[in-house]
């Protein structure tokens, strides 16, 4: 039984959740979990703060591609806003010349398959020199920085601003490419004014478009606690199905059930994720519509995108 002092600890929580400014929450998240890399932590630490600009979002630990056979490398900072990647090199980084022929060919890859600046920080060196290094990786953010304001291409983070109903509303559409996202579910409804509790086409985990009905909204999670799984294949396929047999059965069923009676909707995707630092979050990944013919081959439900774009104003246009 909860005691009326867990209650208040509880609701003490949730309000001082909602004061916390998101770009504190982010950087005080980045820098906790790096904490225990000491010399990673210290780098990046001054880089933030010699930079003095939040507009620039970092993200720590990124998965980057390195080459056409599925390669990956981790980059110790990455700038997306700007293209530009800071590796964080330890001492066993020169500890032989192989090692450095290593890193050369990772650098080289790294830049060539993302189109990306890779920098890198020698912590070898004397702190004024590695605080040398830092001035001009900062030097080169701010370069970076001027050079697309000038062409009018630099997005600012826009943090929590970029996250609220508001947000969605006036920019009036959710893209692919613009890596649109949502806090909550209730915030994707509130966008497309609809309400998460008036739950349509219930097993699919989705809500109802108001007088639109060729479309829902849909919030798959990869997995989930009761079975569910659904992989996002090349970004342009989704396979639904649950590792129960008896359960997928009778879903697929159900699905392709209604394809044949051309009931069944079109489902504006979000899909829902955990970022870096450990934000839940559901980002939107388009619009799909069943594939009948692999459904039936895979015997589970297969939905492949057809359009990476939709309007938030879909509902108010379809009454006009």
């Amino acid at each position: 039984m909860t005691t009326a002092l867990e209650k208040n600890i509880e609701l003490f929580n949730k309000q001082n959740a909602i004061c916390i400014d998101f770009k504190l929450d982010h950087m005080a998240r980045l820098f906790r979990k790096i904490s225990h890399k000491r010399f990673e932590c210290y780098v990046i630490q001054r880089i933030w703060h010699s930079l003095n600009d939040d507009r620039v979002k970092f993200v720590v630990q990124q998965y980057i591609r390195r080459d056409k056979e599925d390669k990956y490398a981790l980059a110790d900072l990455y700038l997306p806003q700007l293209g530009i990647i800071v590796e964080v090199n330890e001492a066993y980084h020169v500890a032989t010349e192989r090692q450095k022929e290593v890193d050369a060919i990772r650098k080289a890859e790294i830049a060539k398959t993302t189109d990306t600046i890779v920098k890198i920080v020698d912590c070898t060196k004397s702190i004024s020199d590695i605080h040398a290094q830092i001035d001009e990786i900062v030097k080169c953010i701010r370069n970076k920085i001027k050079e697309k304001d000038s062409m009018g291409s630099f997005k600012p983070w826009g943090g929590e601003d970029t996250l609220t109903v508001e947000y969605h509303k006036n920019r009036g559409y959710v893209k692919v490419d613009d890596d649109e996202y949502f806090r909550t579910i209730d915030d994707i409804c509130a966008t497309f004014g609809t309400k998460a509790k008036h739950l349509g086409y219930i097993r699919a985990g989705g809500a109802e478009l108001p007088n639109c009905n060729d479309y829902m909204l849909w919030f798959p999670r990869v997995v989930n606690s009761s079975g569910w799984h659904n992989e996002l294949i090349h970004k342009n396929v989704i396979v639904e199905y649950n590792q129960n047999n008896d359960k997928n059965k009778k879903h697929i069923h159900n699905i392709l059930d209604d394809y044949k009676k051309s009931t069944l909707a079109k489902r504006v995707t979000f899909l829902r994720e955990k970022d870096e630092l450990g934000f839940n979050f559901y980002r939107f990944v388009g619009v799909f519509e069943l594939d009948y013919e692999q459904s039936i081959v895979q015997d589970r439900a297969v939905w492949k995108r057809i359009a990476d774009e939709f309007p938030v104003r879909h509902v108010s246009l379809m009454k006009d």
